[in-house]
C-alpha cells in the first residue's frame, strides 16, 4: 500500500481528522478482516476495536486546534500513538511465541496487528518530518514520566 500523501499547509489537527476519514479507513480494515479466516463474531469484534480506535482521533483533533496549543495536542497524540506502538507489539509477540510454539498463530491476532500497523502508518503518513519528530520526543518525555511514575511507586511500597 503506498503512503499516503501529507496535506499541504494544513495544521496538525486538519491532517490528523484525515486519520479518520472513515470511508477510507473502514474499508481497509474491512479488507484485512476479510483477507483471513475468522469467525464472524471475531470479524465484528475486531472492525469495532478498529472503528474505536480511529474515532478517538476525532475529538482528539477537534479539541485542541488552536495552534497555540500545540504542544497539548502532540502530549495528547503521542499518548495515542504510543497506545498503538504497544497494542501493535502486544500482537506482534504474540504471533511470534505462537509461531515458534505451535508453527502458526490464531488469524485473528495477525490481523489485529495488521490493523494496528495500519493505522499506525495512517498518523504517521499524514505528518510531516518535523511533526514526526515532534512526536517522537514528546513520546519519550511521557515515557520518561511513566518511568518516574514506577520509580516512585516502587520506592514507596518498598519503603
Amino acid at each position: 500500500m503506498p503512503p499516503l500523501s501529507p496535506p499541504v499547509m494544513l495544521s496538525l489537527s486538519a491532517r490528523l481528522l484525515a486519520v479518520t476519514d472513515t470511508i477510507v479507513v473502514a474499508s481497509i480494515c474491512r479488507n484485512l478482516v476479510e483477507s483471513v479466516e475468522l469467525r464472524e463474531f471475531e470479524r465484528a469484534e475486531v472492525i469495532a476495536e478498529a472503528t474505536r480506535t480511529y474515532i478517538r482521533v476525532t475529538p482528539l483533533a477537534t479539541a485542541v486546534d488552536d495552534p497555540h496549543d500545540a504542544p497539548d495536542l502532540y502530549r495528547s497524540l503521542a499518548a495515542l500513538w504510543l497506545e498503538l506502538r504497544f497494542e501493535w507489539r502486544r500482537h506482534n509477540m504474540v504471533a511470534n511465541y505462537e509461531t515458534v510454539r505451535t508453527g502458526s498463530c490464531a488469524p485473528i491476532v495477525t490481523v489485529r496487528a495488521s490493523i494496528a500497523s495500519y493505522l499506525l502508518q495512517r498518523i504517521e503518513s499524514l505528518l510531516e518530518r518535523d511533526h514526526r519528530e515532534r512526536l517522537r520526543d514528546t513520546a519519550m518525555e511521557l515515557l520518561d514520566a511513566c518511568r518516574l511514575d514506577v520509580e516512585r511507586s516502587s520506592t514507596t511500597v518498598c519503603a
